[in-house]
């Protein structure tokens, strides 16, 4: 007997994974698995069980791509493993990433790296909310350190123009700028 099998993550903190589960549910799967936002699949209890449950003839079904597998190659090898296993897979929004149907391999191919740039992207702010989480402000560091904020000060308040105070600071006159929050049509 075949089954429809689901798998859903929480690709986002707070973002859950009800309406992924309806979803799911919708299309037929007779069971849903889930996972919370761990990307890493070795953390992913939920990923492990509904993989294990699946049977030469089953279905897995999944909202998104990007839910089975952190990166391209992780997920081209969960499908091919799924696939040597007899098991089919299904994605209802990247529909030619699913197994049985005929496509341009250009097609694919596009598919895939639209899967690669999602997952960047999710794996991108996952890590700027983990600095945030920690107090971390995400991007390069300023080259305005405190001592250097402190003489831009002073410099400024004697009429310095800001690109004097940047030759001098050695830095950009945009860091003295931002640094003191000076428009930038005033000298």
């Amino acid at each position: 007997m075949t089954r429809v099998v689901g798998y859903s993550r929480e690709l986002a903190p707070g973002l859950g994974t009800a309406s992924d589960v309806e979803q799911l549910m919708l299309a037929g799967a007779s069971a849903v698995f889930t996972d919370d936002d761990s990307a890493d699949a070795a953390k992913r209890a939920g990923l492990r069980e509904c993989l294990e449950s699946l049977r030469a003839g089953d279905t897995l079904i999944v909202t998104s791509a990007a839910m089975l597998a952190p990166t391209v190659p992780q997920f081209m090898g969960t499908v091919a493993g799924l696939s040597a296993r007899g098991v089919t897979f299904r994605s209802l929004s990247d529909p030619i990433l699913s197994a049985g149907g005929q496509a341009d391999p250009a097609d694919v191919i596009a598919a895939l790296e639209s899967l690669r740039r999602r997952l960047s992207s999710l794996q991108t702010r996952a890590g700027m909310a983990s600095a945030a989480g920690e107090g971390r402000r995400p991007g390069r560091p300023t080259v305005m350190t405190p001592e250097r904020v402190a003489m831009a000060q002073e410099l400024r308040s004697l009429g310095r123009p800001v690109t004097h105070i940047a030759r001098v600071l050695g830095v950009s006159a945009n860091a003295v700028q931002r640094s003191l929050k000076v428009p930038h049509d005033q000298p």
